[in-house]
């Protein structure tokens, strides 16, 4: 019934023969990953869009999830796991393939789970061509989608994996000499060797004996009213063992933060398209999806709204019966805008909507749940916070003590806010509870896109208002905020505050209202806004990133009718040192947007000149165009007490451990770099354990740009408890005072040549009943009025077709204040990996849940929508209470490139400004024919008389 008859299939696999019997609906890339486990080739878009799932056949790129494994007779199919041992032109055999060596030193990885398919692509471009140009590998990996990296560093290293072939050897690596500082070096990730190689096992390509496979029921429809359900004749099917619904669940019922649905499943009503309503465990995932269709549930449909305003209208239909749609606003007030409105010249006002987002992390929601010694629950899944999104949350749910429940969090995908949907793990441990056996669940694309988390929509009004000199003596802004399903508002009547909540609250979002200037008169207000859709959460940083847009266009729209140049209007306002915020705030740390602005300066007077070159020599229909965009936000946005461990282990090695996931940002890296500094052993000694909940019970979350900043300091101060242990211990063997002792590759030496090695210190603690391991205990506070801001400004060039309302982005300058640069080659990569999101967010990325649920149908850039330049400039003063004076930064260089593009489009055409992200073609040609009656688009001899900005 499931299947058709099985044909045995010949074919060769990275150089060794196979015969595997397969069925009709069988992929290859399900024989290779299922029957083979070769895991390296990863199914990320169930449609052939994304490229993860690229293997050679017979030489040639094939999309591996696409191609019937029948089709595979006879061929020969190298993996990522094979590349390094076939032999291609111009290669030598090594352990490394030189594309896999160069995405290494280049760090063009980060999380890893696309970059096989990037790879195996890119083979076939360097076999051909081993001097390829940057359009060359532009237009190869076009194809090929990631989330992370934002394809600068891809493209950089294909082209480098060029070069090691024409030379057929690898650049020579300088070592780190003992006594060298590894901070501020650039360390090659610890986390990518796995990761090239195909060896990295996300939770997906991970299998137990005797696994259940689990699949979860969707609704189809938007909103709608529960009546009624049978399950019977999906549990008579053969091979179903379990199913769950609303009435299995033995704790809570609620999800942490509602995310990405209120109730893991719903009793009463249908809220959002996708919405899980039931699940089943089956001895495959093809009986559990025979199962999920034979589940029958009645409902009665009603009204939807999808759009704020529809969900903000009196007459909507509810999401929950028992409130209003809309929340009570939340308002700061701080001075008087009447006084400050009078006092302007110019008064400005505009509204700007932000759609719904997705995050989009490559790896789609995923775990596997069993049962381990003494009856633990063991789940391991991609969190962003193993213990209250993990441990603590899902023990509520299943009625467990929380030391029962472990979470191992095992190669990570890509997380950007999405991490903490805990759907995934609370189903699969349910069953596995239910069951006894292990269980496996695994979202598809199309399940991932509409049942996730999203970020919020937003339609913002703002009201600015400026002197002739520039200064900005007044705002007021009013907020529509979308949340979703579920708002804090609901907290008495829903949850009553079970639901362990993380979330971005309206005051919280208004502390960033004013954008990184001091505004003298601020009054702002904000709604929550209920629509039919999951949970709205905060996507590439919390808090308001979704403001600049407004704040930023409003700044050009001043400067525009004041005749002043924008970058000036910005200087004018900066934030600085002693001023107070709009919120009470004292700004008297790491104050840095005015020395962003200065360090811009130079590249943004080029970019001028440049502009009057490119306008004089345009060819139509293309417009040149320069603009400038900015913003800040905070960096741990959180109050909680940050634990971390620094153990010397029996063999001399140093382990150090944190609560923090390593998804590809780096702190696998950072943190050994951070601990060897503070302790004075070489980085190579260290080893650094994240992401288990037993292992590693330091609870700490991976989100609001946390980790470096704050976890980091907290790796730094149990590496120093560590290190007086050792010279304790050593002066204590030694007979020596600690003021003579210093580190060595081996041990500690005193002044006289007497040594002891490392496992020699570890031996002397156990004999001495000491404890190995060290803690340390950060508390931390950055919620308001103590935030730590960080800042971000940039400048985009770029042209514009006049015809077609397509954008080319030709250059694009960022800075950035991180403090001190922990690891350089980390840091650029998260800058790169913040502008691919602003990017998309300016110009293709929008939700809406009636669209194809695909990657490419929701809108992520590709390699040709990257801008053919990108300078990363950086602050580099010191952080005080940063480890090594090191400032989080990964989500900040991610806000300029949004403004900096809308901001370019007016410009270039004369004025035509895109109110509504993101900016697509329709809308741009739609604004300039708006801006038609106001400037008329100009001839090719009229753009060379133009003025610069």
């Amino acid at each position: 019934m499931l299947k058709t008859d099985a044909q045995t299939v010949k074919f060769t696999v990275n150089g060794r023969e196979t015969e595997e019997a397969v069925v009709a609906e069988d992929k290859l890339l399900d024989v290779l990953r299922e029957t083979l486990d070769l895991t390296g080739a990863k199914k990320a878009c169930d449609n052939g869009e994304c490229g993860s799932c690229i293997v050679l056949m017979n030489g040639k790129p094939t999309k591996s999830c696409l191609l019937p494994a029948a089709r595979a007779a006879g061929k020969d199919v190298v993996t990522i796991e094979g590349l390094a041992d076939t032999s291609l032109q111009g290669i030598e055999d090594r352990i490394l393939h030189p594309l896999q060596q160069a995405f290494l030193e280049l760090g063009a990885t980060q999380c890893g789970f696309c970059i096989p398919g990037m790879i195996m692509r890119s083979a076939v471009l360097l076999k051909s061509k081993n001097d390829p140009s940057r359009e060359d590998v532009v237009k190869a990996l076009s194809k090929n989608l990631c989330r992370c990296t934002g394809y600068t560093k891809i493209i950089e290293a294909v082209i480098y994996a060029g070069e090691l072939m024409r030379r057929n050897a690898p650049r020579e690596i300088t070592e780190i000499a003992f006594g060298e500082k590894t901070v501020g070096q650039n360390l090659p990730s610890r986390y990518t060797p796995d990761t090239v190689t195909g060896q990295a096992k996300y939770t997906a390509d991970l299998k137990m004996d005797g696994m259940l496979h689990a699949k979860i029921l969707r609704s189809e429809v938007h909103h709608a009213r529960i009546l009624r359900y049978d399950i019977s004749k999906a549990r008579a099917l053969p091979g179903v063992v379990a199913i769950v619904g609303p009435d299995d669940i033995p704790g809570t019922p609620f999800l942490p933060n509602c995310q990405p649905q209120v109730y893991i499943f719903p009793k009463d009503k249908i809220r959002f398209k996708g919405e899980g309503l039931f699940a089943v465990a089956a001895t495959s995932e093809r009986v559990a999806e025979a199962a999920l269709k034979l589940i029958e549930v009645v409902v009665e449909e009603l009204p939807h709204a999808i759009e704020l305003s529809d969900a903000a209208r009196p007459n909507s239909s509810r999401i929950f019966d028992f409130a209003d749609n809309v929340s009570p606003p939340v308002e700061i007030i701080d001075g008087d805008v009447v006084k400050g409105f009078a006092e302007a010249d110019l008064i400005v006002e505009k509204e700007y909507s932000v759609p719904v987002r997705e995050h989009a992390a490559m790896e789609p929601e995923a775990a596997l749940a069993y049962e381990g010694e003494n009856g633990k629950l063991i789940i391991k899944t991609p969190l962003y916070h193993a213990f209250v999104q993990g441990t603590e949350s899902i023990a509520n749910n299943l009625a467990m003590k929380q030391e029962d429940v472990r979470i191992i969090c095992p190669a990570m995908g890509g997380n950007f806010g999405t991490r903490g949907d805990t759907m995934a793990p609370v189903v699969a441990g349910l069953l596995a509870q239910k069951t006894g056996k292990p269980v496996k669940l695994v979202f598809s694309r199309a399940e991932s896109i509409l049942g996730s988390c999203k970020a919020p929509s937003v339609n913002v009004r703002y009201k600015t208002g400026a002197t002739r000199d520039g200064r900005i003596t007044a705002i007021e802004v009013d907020v529509l905020h979308g949340a979703g399903s579920w708002a804090p508002y609901l907290v008495p009547e829903t949850t009553k505050g079970v639901e362990l909540c993380c979330f971005e609250t309206l005051k919280t979002a208004l502390s960033h209202i004013t954008g990184p200037y001091h505004i003298p008169n601020v009054k702002a207000r904000a709604y929550d806004v209920l629509t039919n859709a999951p949970r709205f959460v905060p996507l590439r940083g919390t808090n308001a990133n979704y403001l600049p847009l407004a704040y930023e266009s409003q700044i050009d729209l001043i400067a525009g009718h004041l005749n002043m140049d924008p970058l000036e209007v910005r200087r004018i306002n900066a934030i600085k040192y002693g001023d107070v915020t709009h919120i009470g705030q004292p700004m008297t740390e790491h104050v840095n947007y005015l020395k962003e602005i200065e360090v811009i300066e130079p590249h943004y007077a080029a970019a001028r000149k440049r502009l009057e070159d490119r306008r004089a020599n345009a060819m139509e229909p293309w417009l040149p165009g320069l603009g400038v965009g900015g913003g800040w936000r905070n960096v741990g946005y959180v109050a909680m007490t940050l634990s971390a461990g620094a153990e010397i282990r029996s063999d001399g090695t140093i382990l150090i451990l944190a609560g923090t996931v390593e998804q590809g940002q780096g702190p696998t890296t950072q943190f050994a770099q951070i601990a060897a500094d503070a302790i004075g052993a070489p980085v190579d000694r260290v080893s650094v354990l994240l992401g288990d909940t037993d292992e590693a019970p330091y609870p700490a979350p991976t989100f609001s740009s946390i980790t470096t900043t704050a976890t980091g300091r907290a790796v730094q101060m149990a590496a120093e408890n560590l290190r007086k242990l050792l010279l304790s211990s050593a002066a204590g063997m030694l007979q020596s005072s600690e003021e003579d002792l210093v580190f060595t590759v081996k041990g500690i030496a005193n002044a006289a040549g007497a040594a002891v090695t490392y496992a020699e210190i570890a031996s002397y603690l156990d004999e001495n009943g000491i404890n190995r391991r060290c803690r340390a205990d950060l508390d931390w506070n950055g919620e308001a009025p103590n935030i730590l801001y960080g800042y971000n400004i940039g400048l985009v060039e770029l042209d514009v077709n006049s015809v077609t309302g397509e954008i080319k982005l030709k250059n694009h300058v960022n800075v950035c204040d991180p403090g001190t640069l922990v690891n350089p080659l980390a840091v650029e990569g998260q800058v790169d990996g913040g502008i691919g999101f602003g990017i998309g967010f300016a110009l293709k990325e929008a939700f809406h849940p009636d669209n194809p649920p695909t990657l490419v149908g929701y809108g992520i850039p590709n390699t040709t929508d990257v801008p053919d330049s990108v300078t990363r400039l950086y602050v580099e003063e010191p952080f005080e209470r940063g480890p090594f004076g090191a400032k989080s930064m990964a989500e900040h260089p991610g806000i300029s490139p949004i403004p900096a593009i809308i901001n370019a489009i007016a410009n270039a055409t004369g004025g035509a400004r895109v109110w509504d992200i993101p900016a697509t073609p329709k809308r741009v040609l739609d604004a300039i024919e708006r801006n038609r009656g106001i400037v008329k688009l100009p001839s090719k001899e009229e753009l060379a008389q133009w003025p610069k900005v």
